[in-house]
């Protein structure tokens, strides 16, 4: 019964915070109105990592303000705006329709695909609604079908992706959007952190980190590696002197949180074995000396942005999209996975250690590859913010 009030008291908390936010967010005075020309919408905190660089050009190169609002109550975009008085953070979750329906401003930016579908609707017109992507892959393959059809712009990360939605408008006689080549800031981010992470010789760790990270979908849990071997995985590597880390995709520790505390009793037979839940902290791509993944897009973060390799566990292919072959492109997801290191099959999984040891011996040659890897996948390489926030500086102001 305590914990029952003690929840009670912090739900209620939370529902008259988001009617304050609200208030202010609508009010009519003129500071309101110009911070609602230009607004970034986060389901929760990890998002922030994917508008970082297009907001921190937008404050260097306008005087727009930020309007950034966040269904998370304890987003890092609150301690980021104490620093930077032109973001202006607003809690909404309860109240989000609400707020979209109410929206009069220029732009509207989202990291969230099925626009309209779900929960999250358009604002109302003339509001520009404008998708970046929060990781490197094909337009047509991992998402539902009309993923973008009720966005007016994406922000592209090459001209395969324009490609791709071109054919598909065509296909199903949609009309054409905006489509911009930006380019893809995350990595670049990484990419800057990890150069000055090697250039301080930072040295964390004195074995070997090998970093496991799966990916996650709502429809397809069989493509998880942790619903396949992975206790297989675990065994081989308690013989060696690896260090592992397990980091699990947050929407499956949200949705499948008994099965990761099963993972974590496992691990607990294994010292060199540690579950790694910091989400929001992307400090484990740079420590980590190879990833190994199943289809998570972390694969493109950690090859182009350290120059590091990955394994690949075949586990059953994900298609978000069944009529994903009607566009004749084939998924960069799939034709770059033998490109980004090896692939192997499930059940080759306790060769694991030794394909590793190969990988690491080779590192050098794998390094030397990636510069033209990662100018056929990415455009604008270090000036993605630059193309990307310069077309929504001009659309808030035009």
């Amino acid at each position: 019964m305590k914990n029952f009030l003690k929840d009670l008291g912090k739900n209620l908390d939370k529902v008259g915070r988001e009617f304050k936010e609200l208030e202010r967010l609508f009010s009519d005075d003129s500071e309101a109105r110009a911070v609602r020309r230009l607004v970034f919408y986060a389901e929760s905190s990890i998002y922030y990592r994917y508008y970082e660089d297009y907001i921190d050009y937008i404050l260097n190169n306008s005087d727009l303000a930020i309007c950034y609002i966040t269904s998370d109550a304890e987003d890092q975009i609150f301690d980021v705006a104490k620093a930077q008085p032109r973001i202006k953070p607003f809690y909404l979750k309860n109240m989000l329709a609400g707020a979209f329906a109410r929206l009069d401003g220029k732009v509207l930016v989202l990291t969230a695909p099925d626009l309209n579908s779900g929960a999250i609707k358009r604002a109302p017109h003339p509001v520009h609604h404008v998708y970046t992507f929060h990781g490197l892959s094909s337009a047509h393959h991992y998402f539902r079908p009309g993923a973008f059809d009720h966005y007016d712009a994406m922000l592209c990360l090459g001209q395969y992706q324009v490609a791709e939605v071109r054919k598909t408008e065509e296909i199903y006689g949609l009309k054409n959007k905006e489509l911009v080549v930006a380019g893809y800031p995350r990595i670049e981010h990484i990419w800057r952190e990890h150069q000055e992470y090697r250039r301080l010789g930072n040295q964390a760790n004195q074995r070997r980190v090998c970093l496991i990270a799966p990916s996650w979908w709502w429809d397809a849990r069989e493509s998880n590696l942790l619903e396949g071997p992975i206790e297989d995985l675990f065994e081989e590597f308690g013989k060696t002197d690896f260090e592992v880390w397990l980091r699990p995709h947050p929407e499956y520790i949200k949705r499948y949180g008994k099965r990761v505390d099963e993972i974590a009793k496992i691990i607990e037979r294994y010292p060199n074995i540690s579950l790694k839940t910091d989400l929001p902290s992307m400090q484990v791509l740079h420590e980590a000396d190879v990833l190994i993944t199943d289809h998570s897009s972390i694969c493109f973060d950690f090859a182009l942005g350290t120059e590091r390799p990955v394994v690949f566990v075949d586990t059953p292919a994900h298609t978000g999209n069944p009529e994903y072959q009607k566009v004749g492109i084939e998924p960069v997801e799939n034709a770059y996975r033998s490109r980004l290191g090896v692939r192997i099959k499930p059940e080759e999984i306790r060769s694991m250690p030794k394909i590793i040891e190969d990988l690491l011996a080779n590192q050098d040659d794998f390094r030397a590859k990636l510069p033209l890897i990662r100018d056929e996948l990415l455009a604008n390489w270090q000036h993605a913010a630059e193309v990307g926030g310069r077309y929504l500086i001009d659309k808030a102001k035009n």
